[in-house]
């Protein structure tokens, strides 16, 4: 059987992380009956209840199944971002109105949730493990000509110096 080269490897191992990521997100999507199954927390306008880093576990209800004190997820009109708060009103129409638990006041988009702005409604929380999203999103991607400008520079020293001294790889002192 023929070898994989070592760098060729890693590059199928980093894939295949990747897309068994992805079908446990599907997956969980399915089994939960909502398209987002896991949501990190962006803020801490629900504290004490979680806190911006921590990790929620969503599932889809039917809106009759929804009421005061539910913490869902929501997409406000024209909004691209998800917001987490708890509903604090059922209005008479079948919408909702919600409010962070640390927010003093409601937010003017908070007063009129229809049901198809919401993805879900909070089941669990998994402490800090939202910090690697959030990471991504915030610290990674905005670098991303950094990071892989580095990485380059990185790998190209690695393999000078493997050159340089004739060896595979790093070797460590037993």
């Amino acid at each position: 059987m023929k070898k994989i080269p070592e760098n060729v490897s890693t590059i199928l191992y980093i894939l295949g992380g990747i897309a068994l990521a992805f079908l446990i997100n599907q997956g969980l999507g399915i089994a939960l009956a909502t398209d987002m199954p896991v949501v990190a927390v962006e803020s801490n306008s629900m504290v004490p209840t979680f806190y911006k880093g921590d990790l929620l576990i969503l599932q889809g209800t039917l809106p009759e199944q929804l009421g005061e004190g539910d913490v869902i997820v929501f997409f406000p009109e024209g909004s691209g971002r998800a917001i987490v708060h708890r509903i604090i009103e059922v209005n008479p129409d079948g919408t909702f109105q919600t409010k962070g638990d640390a927010n003093a006041n409601q937010l003017p988009f908070e007063k009129r949730i229809s049901s198809e702005q919401i993805h879900g409604k909070k089941i669990a929380i998994i402490p800090w493990l939202g910090w690697v999203k959030i990471g991504v999103m915030e610290i990674l991607l905005p670098n991303i000509l950094w990071v892989a400008g580095g990485a380059i520079a990185a790998y190209a020293v690695y393999e000078y110096g493997r050159k340089k001294r004739g060896r595979k790889g790093f070797k460590f002192a037993r």
